[in-house]
């Protein structure tokens, strides 16, 4: 079964694993030359395994013990579901004939089942099969996760003939009606713009949309999660579509939206705002939650469907005035004056531009913080900048950013996280520094949790259950075996950066953060 995951181009299992076939499954990986990279929560070791999916394209892995190890890890088996990563999550189960232990067991199986695309228990199954069953229904559309709960009889036997692997599913094609229906809308649009999402991060799908902007001059936005599809360096390519009020002035100068690979799951969970413009959606899959109801519905392959309408599109009817305003507005949004007197988020991100590489790659926290640091930060390539958008589960930033150090490790690859997210997962630093990864964390701290504490304020109640007592991450770091550089004032981040960057493992610089800026920058670009 390692073999077989192998095959499939993974080369590292995450984990935290219990006594039993967990540890036949790091003998299995360690004979092979797999890494096991051990984990200190089951819930990053399941981010990790999540980022390298995302990166590789090959399918992640996750190992956990029975019980608590298995209820650990649903969170990150949550993210795989609603931000669409095929995840194959390995747990210790129990032998039929143990019915009558009582310890530590939980359905495991219907704990995780809501979120699952298949689960096995290899009762009666060839093993190896089975693998190939589960691996193809994390790759159907939408990917996700799937279960394979593991007793050793079930694994430790000796096995026949191998069989072959079974032939990847050819995709699928868009009904031809669907396609007539976009092509007359669009023939007859004359200002069509393009909002790209999480669906169009592959290698096919970016080249194909990249192409067809760069042919009918259809000016882009992208979600969150395909920050980068389109280059936010490019005259066409305009910034984030987020569901507020930034976007909201080009949105209604288009008469005609052509979403491609958008998954209503990146939220944000309101009505749609532009029902009254037509709209054609191009998907690899139905939504179960359906945001929009488009005018044409294009399900199947994304290059094959933008193909089909490229020759449809009408010539460009924006004005250069009109772009380059849109444009203007929206990478201002986030640069909103600060009332306060300590660094501002937007002047820690400004500092961060300035010194790092410009084709580092980023992970972004949930948190007021993203704000600043999506809506200033360009990325020139899909997956260049990571995040939870579907679950938009704090807690991310620290495990992604050490997963993306791992895949691609000669790459700067920088952590943009909150206090709150990092007391998640702090035990990390631990595994970074164990694996030999070695991303930069720049923590955005101001003892809150600011992006809640503002919707507070605006219902205009009293704060409280939001706010922290201080904490020294850059001392944490330190004992982890980190270089802990901690900056209070504005003139000393460029220092800390370059500090950060010529260190030989993994640096960790902790901000004093003025939140005053937060309100602005919410209500420029959400409303």
């Amino acid at each position: 079964m390692v073999a077989r995951l192998q095959a499939r181009g993974v080369e590292r299992i995450f984990g935290l694993p219990g006594g039993e076939c967990n540890l036949d499954f790091i003998a299995a990986a360690e004979a092979v030359g797999m890494q096991f990279v051990l984990t200190r929560t089951e819930t990053a070791a399941a981010m990790m395994a999540c980022v390298t999916a995302e990166l590789t394209g090959t399918p992640g892995v996750v190992m956990t013990t029975r019980g608590p190890g298995l209820a650990a890890v649903a969170n990150g088996v949550a993210y795989a579901d609603l931000d669409r990563v095929p995840l194959l999550v390995i747990a210790d189960g129990y032998e039929d004939a143990q019915a009558y232990i009582s310890h530590q067991r939980v359905d495991q199986a219907a704990l995780l089942a809501p979120m699952l695309r298949a689960g096995s228990n290899l009762r009666d199954v060839e093993p190896v099969a089975e693998l190939d069953r589960l691996l193809a229904a994390m790759e159907a559309h939408p990917k996700g996760p799937a279960y394979l709960e593991v007793a050793g009889s079930y694994i430790r036997g000796a096995i026949g003939a191998v069989p072959d692997a079974p032939p990847i599913a050819a995709p699928r094609r868009a009904d031809d009606d669907a396609i007539a229906v976009a092509r007359r809308l669009l023939a007859a649009a004359k200002r069509p713009i393009l909002i790209a999402g999480l669906q169009a991060r592959s290698p096919a799908a970016s080249d194909a949309v990249r192409a067809f902007v760069a042919a009918t001059g259809c000016p882009a936005l992208t979600t969150y999660k395909a920050k980068g599809v389109v280059s936010e360096h490019e005259p066409l390519g305009l910034g984030l579509y987020a569901g507020g009020v930034a976007e909201e002035p080009i949105l209604r100068s288009a008469d005609l939206i052509l979403l491609y690979g958008f998954d209503p799951v990146e939220g944000p969970p309101q009505p749609w705002r532009y029902a009254d413009i037509p709209t054609v959606e191009l998907s690899e899959h139905a939504h179960a939650h359906m945001l929009i109801g488009p005018d044409a519905l294009l399900i199947g392959d994304l290059p094959a469907g933008l193909a089909a309408l490229a020759d449809a599109m009408p010539a460009p009817g924006w004005s250069a005035e009109q772009l380059v305003a849109a444009k203007t507005r929206l990478w201002s949004a986030a640069r909103t004056a600060s009332t306060g007197d300590g660094i501002a988020p937007s002047r820690l991100v400004d500092a961060a531009i300035a010194a790092l590489p410009t084709d580092s790659r980023i992970t972004i926290d949930a948190g007021a913080h993203m704000l600043p640091v999506l809506h200033l930060w360009r990325a020139a390539e899909p997956n260049r900048s990571l995040i939870s958008r579907g679950l938009s589960t704090m807690g991310f930033a620290l495990p992604a950013a050490i997963a993306a150090s791992l895949a691609e490790p000669g790459r700067t690859t920088v952590a943009f996280t909150g206090d709150g997210g990092l007391m998640m997962c702090l035990g990390e630093l631990g595994t970074a520094v164990q694996s030999g990864s070695k991303p930069i964390v720049v923590v955005f701290n101001d003892a809150s949790l600011t992006l809640i504490g503002e919707k507070q304020k605006r219902r205009q109640m009293a704060a409280a259950g939001v706010d922290f007592t201080p904490a020294d991450f850059a001392q944490a770091a330190d004992a982890f075996g980190w270089c802990g550089i901690r900056v209070a004032h504005e003139a000393d981040l460029a220092a800390a950066f370059a500090r950060a960057l010529a260190a030989p493992g993994p640096a960790l610089i902790d901000v004093a953060i003025d939140p005053a800026q937060y309100e602005s920058i919410i209500a420029a670009i959400r409303g």
